[in-house]
């Protein structure tokens, strides 16, 4: 099984997410905000971003917070793929992984909006599973999600090779809380892995021959 992040790993959707909390801001009668001040939440999990970038509307009431959820949510699944891309050689390397083994994108973005964004782009049809932020009653980098795309992919959750890809700290915790082979990937929203992983990724078509390597590495599941 080789699970596979999304934002930052498969395609960059930054633009896209900071112009909801926009449009989501304006509909609620909100101040705008700069996009500098948006940018930094959109990769930290969606409860910190609906949190931090309506804080001035939620100010701590349970009933707020499910609105904005629901809105954004609601704008989001409209508004999918404006200007959100597949990074560029991901279609090709995607290809070739899924002749390698099960690939399963694992996210924090809400299920239902990650199936839709990979549907979008064309992708879809590479994917066994896809586990979102809101699939398991915890998310990245929690290793039961890992354990229930094995579970979906057929596996029993200790047993075959498992790799995990992305671009931050939390699918590098994430694959080695599961025993996993961790390949993090140096075109994504971070500039540096900030936890060592296994092996680094310069471009996405480095990622088949890599997780054949990492096939062979110390760590995985057998």
């Amino acid at each position: 099984m080789i699970g596979l992040d999304l934002d930052g790993t498969i395609e960059d959707s930054r633009n896209d997410m900071v112009a909801v909390v926009h449009r989501v801001r304006e509909a609620l009668g909100l101040e705008p905000r700069p996009d500098e001040d948006v940018l930094p939440w959109v990769n930290r999990g969606m409860d910190q971003l609906y949190r931090a970038c309506f804080d001035d509307y939620i100010q701590g009431d349970d009933s707020r917070f499910a609105d904005v959820r629901s809105r954004y949510e609601a704008d989001y699944l409209v508004n999918i793929a404006r200007e959100t891309r597949l990074y560029p050689g991901i279609a090709s390397a995607l290809e070739r992984l899924v002749k390698l083994g099960s690939l399963v994108v694992v996210t924090n973005k809400p299920e239902r909006i990650s199936r839709r964004l990979i549907e979008t782009l064309g992708v879809d049809g590479f994917f066994s599973a896809v586990i979102g932020g809101d699939t398991c009653a915890k998310s990245k980098p929690d290793p039961m999600v890992l354990d229930e795309a094995a579970r979906r992919c057929g596996l029993a959750a200790a047993g075959g090779p498992v790799v995990m890809i992305g671009d931050s700290t939390a699918d590098v915790r994430l694959g080695r809380a599961f025993g996993a082979v961790t390949i993090w990937c140096a075109w994504g929203y971070a500039d540096v892995p900030g936890e060592q992983p296994d092996f680094i990724a310069r471009i996405p078509d480095e990622l088949p021959e890599l997780v054949r390597v990492a096939r062979g590495a110390v760590g995985t599941r057998s």
